[in-house]
């Protein structure tokens, strides 16, 4: 039997996330000094605010990949009242090719978290339907992880509802790939045959390890006309983690320019890479075409809008798999870069303090929309 690390079970966890806590406190005054003088901030053009936020989140992520302090799946509604609901996976048929490949991952029934409000079957003319980050392992859709997206994506594009998925993690049991493939194709079915809402109307949306899946999503419903999903409208994809094989490799994000200006950790995507790692018995990998995105570009029906951050880690590989998709004859691309911005801005920006600019990717994200449909 394997062992696990003191720091990865009770009371251990407990005791490592308590003393990084008063770690963290002790050293906040301290590095509040350190970045008084602009040219000490991760970015001299940076407030002070936005320095601290990214430290501190930094900080956070370390902390949370070393003691794996996972999300707990829970399907009642909670804070979100009559704004949450459960989805039923849809008929079998449905899931072919790359996400039957593993017989004991099978569709299962997931929450999701309607925003403003739950709308009435049959009414929803235009709808965003998103899907958080979070490395595969942390989030859940939820007000307190995806409120700020949505609101962004409510204020600044023609959607009139924002739908989040609680789809599995990969931190936890059954959560490999491919169920969040699955989940995903779940949530699409529901708004498409449930709530009728024309597939032209939908916008599919993720941030980080949610772009990733939204990359899948479309993979999965260009390789598998049988299955008959239908292609969305459009595609957001806000930073989107497209090489999770990648982040197995020690010292892979401080390969990138921008890992001193990111919050981002080689830790927290290796401990995601390592969960979502599909069972040898299905005959995957994790540098599968269905989960990696570099070098793998395939035609899309959907019009995709890439949005990534000036001085995130993820810059480059964002722009290389932009590029590469853009280069397959057929696809609509955009591009857009959000100025001196870290990593998933529509996620975290409230917290590090890019909310202007958050305001402003979401703004170009619902132009793009609107221009793929006057067309």
């Amino acid at each position: 039997m394997a062992t696990t690390s003191w720091n990865k079970s009770h009371p251990g966890k407990g005791i490592w996330t308590l003393s990084t806590v008063l770690l963290t406190a002790i050293r906040l005054p301290l590095w509040l000094i350190y970045f008084l003088p602009h040219f000490n901030r991760q970015n001299p053009k940076w407030s002070l605010r936005q320095a601290l936020g990214v430290r501190i989140l930094q900080a956070v992520l370390k902390n949370m990949s070393s003691v794996e302090m996972k999300t707990p799946e829970d399907l009642k509604p909670g804070k979100e009242g009559d704004r949450f609901v459960t989805i039923q996976p849809a008929k079998k048929n449905r899931y072919i090719g790359i996400v039957s490949k593993d017989e004991q991952i099978t569709p299962v029934t997931i929450g999701g978290t309607w925003y403003p409000k739950r709308p009435v079957p049959r009414t929803v003319t235009d709808v965003i339907l998103h899907f958080h980050g979070g490395a595969y392992v942390i989030g859940d859709g939820r007000q307190a992880d995806c409120g700020f997206a949505a609101k962004n994506l409510l204020e600044h594009t023609s959607a009139t509802h924002v739908l989040c998925p609680q789809y599995r993690l990969a931190s936890n049991p059954g959560g490999r790939f491919p169920a969040q493939l699955q989940d995903a194709i779940t949530s699409l079915l529901y708004l498409t045959e449930e709530m009728q809402v024309p597939a032209g109307k939908i916008t599919i949306s993720g941030d980080s390890a949610g772009g990733n899946l939204c990359l899948a999503l479309l993979r999965y419903i260009s390789d598998n006309p049988k299955a008959a999903v239908p292609s969305p409208g459009c595609a957001f994809l806000w930073s989107p983690w497209v090489d999770p094989a990648g982040s197995l490799i020690d010292g892979y994000l401080e390969e990138s320019p921008n890992a001193p200006t990111d919050y981002l950790v080689n830790s927290f995507g290796a401990w995601g890479a390592r969960t979502l790692s599909p069972s040898p018995s299905s005959g995957i990998k994790l540098s599968d075409p269905n989960i990696c995105f570099i070098g793998t570009a395939f035609p899309t029906l959907s019009p995709m809008f890439f949005s990534t951050g000036e001085y995130e880690a993820l810059y480059h590989d964002n722009v290389k798999v932009y590029e590469e998709f853009s280069a397959v004859k057929g696809n609509k691309t955009e591009l857009q870069v959000a100025a001196q911005a870290v990593h998933d801005i529509i996620l975290v920006g409230k917290v590090v303090g890019f909310e202007k600019e958050a305001a402003l990717a979401a703004k170009q994200a619902g132009e793009f929309l609107k221009r793929c449909r006057d067309i």
